[in-house]
C-alpha cells in the first residue's frame, strides 16, 4: 500500500502481511515527523512514549500541560502519513456538540500546527456531522477549500450504542479518551468505552489507545476496571511504568510530571491568581497529583467526652476498596458514623456496594428500609466523620455515583 498524502510517502505495510490485522506502524518514523513539530520541551509529548510497546497509555496530569494537544498532533502525523482516521471519544454527547468542542483546536492553529503537518496544504479545520475536515481560511478567518475526507471522527460512550452496528473505521488505529475521569462514573461505563473500543477496532491489531486525564479523582472505577489500581497509587509526579494484566493486556501508565520549565511557569501563574490555602486547588496548581478536600475528620476525645459503639457491622464497597462505617453514640456529638479503611468482612457484615451481590450480606446503593433512612439521614446531617481525607474521598466518589442514579 503506498501512501501519497501532503509530501509525505510512506509505503505502508500490513502486520504479518495481513490486511485483516491492521498496519504496520513505523513508529520511529512517526515520532521523527512528530519532533519536526519543535513541540515545546515543557509539556506532555507522545513522541517520547514506548507507543510500540503498549496497546493503552493512560497519562494522567495537572491541567495545562499539553496532554489533549498533542495526542491530537500525533492523530494528524498519523492521518498525513498513513491515512489513520484518529477517533475522539468524550463520555457524553452534549460534551461533542459543536459548542463544546470549539476551542479545541486552538492551540494547534495558533502555533501553525495544521500548515506544519499537512506541509502548506492546509491552514485551519471545522468540525461537521461528528467529524474534524482540513480547511483553508483567508485572512478574515472565511472558508475558501475544505477537504473532502476528514481526518478525525468524534463520538461518545452515551452514543455509542448507536454506532454499534452501522459504524466502520478501518482507519481508526488512534482512539483518544479525552478526561475519561469525570466528575461522575456511568453505570458501567468501563464496559461501555470497552465496547466502543471493540466497534472502532473489529479484528485489528495495530490500533492504540489513549485515555488522558486531569485528575480529579484517585479513586476513579477506571483504575480498578483495567487492573492498574495499586500500580497507579504508588505512582508520584512524573513516574510511569508499563503493567500488564493477567490476561496479558499491556498498560502505560503515567502521572506527568511538569518539567522545571513549567513548574517555574506555574509558580509565577500560581503566585498571580491561586495563592490560597485551599487543599483543593492541589491539582490546579501543581502542588499536588489528586484533588483531594479536606474532610471532617474523627475528633479527638476531650475530657469528660466518650463514645460507645453501638455497631460495626455497615461497610461499603466500591472501586476495590473497603470502608467500615461504624455507628457510635458521641456524648457530645450524639449518633454518629465513624468512617475507616477495611480489609475484610464478617458473616454478619451489611456491605453496600454498586458492585455484584455474591452473598445475601450485600446491598445494592444505599441499602433499602432501616438502612437506607439512616444512612441519608447522617450524611444530610452531616454526622460521617472520617479517619482520613483518602477515605472521605472514597465515599464521596461512591454517593456521587449512586445520586446520579436517581436513586
Amino acid at each position: 500500500m503506498l501512501w501519497l498524502n501532503s509530501g509525505v510517502i510512506i509505503l505502508s505495510k500490513y502486520i504479518k502481511n495481513n490486511k485483516d490485522f491492521g498496519l504496520q506502524y513505523d513508529w520511529k518514523k512517526i515520532k521523527h515527523e512528530m519532533h519536526q513539530l519543535s513541540i515545546p520541551a515543557d509539556v506532555h509529548n507522545p513522541e517520547f512514549l514506548p507507543l510500540d510497546a503498549a496497546k493503552f497509555f493512560v497519562c494522567c496530569s495537572e491541567r495545562n500541560i499539553g496532554k489533549t494537544t498533542n495526542w491530537l498532533l500525533l492523530g494528524m502525523v498519523m492521518n498525513e502519513m498513513y491515512g489513520t482516521i484518529p477517533q475522539y471519544i468524550r463520555q457524553r454527547e452534549d460534551m461533542i456538540a459543536p459548542k463544546a468542542l470549539k476551542n479545541l483546536f486552538d492551540t494547534i492553529l495558533l502555533y501553525d500546527y495544521v500548515e506544519k503537518v499537512t506541509h502548506g496544504r492546509w491552514n485551519s479545520v471545522y468540525y461537521n456531522s461528528r467529524r474534524y475536515y482540513y480547511c483553508n481560511v483567508d485572512e478574515t478567518g472565511q472558508m475558501i477549500e475544505k477537504a473532502e475526507q476528514h481526518f478525525m471522527f468524534v463520538c461518545s460512550i452515551e452514543g455509542a450504542e448507536m454506532l454499534k452496528s452501522s459504524y466502520n473505521a478501518p482507519m481508526g488505529d488512534l482512539i483518544i479518551f479525552d478526561e475519561f475521569i469525570g466528575r461522575m462514573y456511568y453505570p458501567n461505563e468501563f464496559v461501555l468505552f470497552a465496547d466502543l473500543c471493540k466497534t472502532i477496532i473489529r479484528g485489528r491489531r495495530s490500533p492504540i489507545i489513549a485515555m488522558l486525564a486531569n485528575t480529579i479523582n484517585p479513586h476513579s472505577p477506571y483504575y480498578n476496571e483495567m487492573s492498574i489500581k495499586d500500580d497507579f497509587e504508588k505512582l508520584n509526579q512524573g513516574d510511569s511504568k508499563i503493567v500488564t494484566t493477567q490476561a496479558g493486556t499491556r498498560i502505560y501508565i503515567e502521572i506527568v510530571g511538569a518539567t522545571a520549565e513549567k513548574k517555574e511557569k506555574n509558580s509565577v501563574i500560581n503566585r498571580l491568581f491561586f495563592g490560597f490555602k485551599n487543599p483543593l486547588l492541589g491539582a490546579i496548581t501543581g502542588e499536588s497529583t489528586w484533588s483531594i478536600k479536606e474532610y471532617q475528620h474523627i475528633p479527638e476525645l476531650k475530657e469528660n467526652e466518650d463514645v460507645h459503639v453501638i455497631s460495626r457491622q455497615l461497610y461499603v464497597l466500591y472501586s476495590g476498596k473497603l470502608v467500615r462505617l461504624d455507628i457510635v453514640l458521641h456524648s457530645t456529638l450524639g449518633r454518629c458514623i465513624y468512617a475507616h479503611w477495611a480489609n475484610k468482612t464478617y458473616k454478619d457484615s451489611i456491605i453496600l456496594t454498586n458492585e455484584y451481590r455474591t452473598d445475601s450480606r450485600y446491598m445494592y446503593r444505599y441499602g433499602s428500609g432501616l438502612v437506607e433512612k439512616f444512612l441519608k439521614n447522617m450524611l444530610a446531617e452531616n454526622r460521617v466523620y472520617y479517619a482520613t481525607n483518602d477515605v472521605g474521598c472514597l465515599l464521596d466518589a461512591y454517593f456521587a455515583y449512586i445520586k446520579q442514579l436517581h436513586i
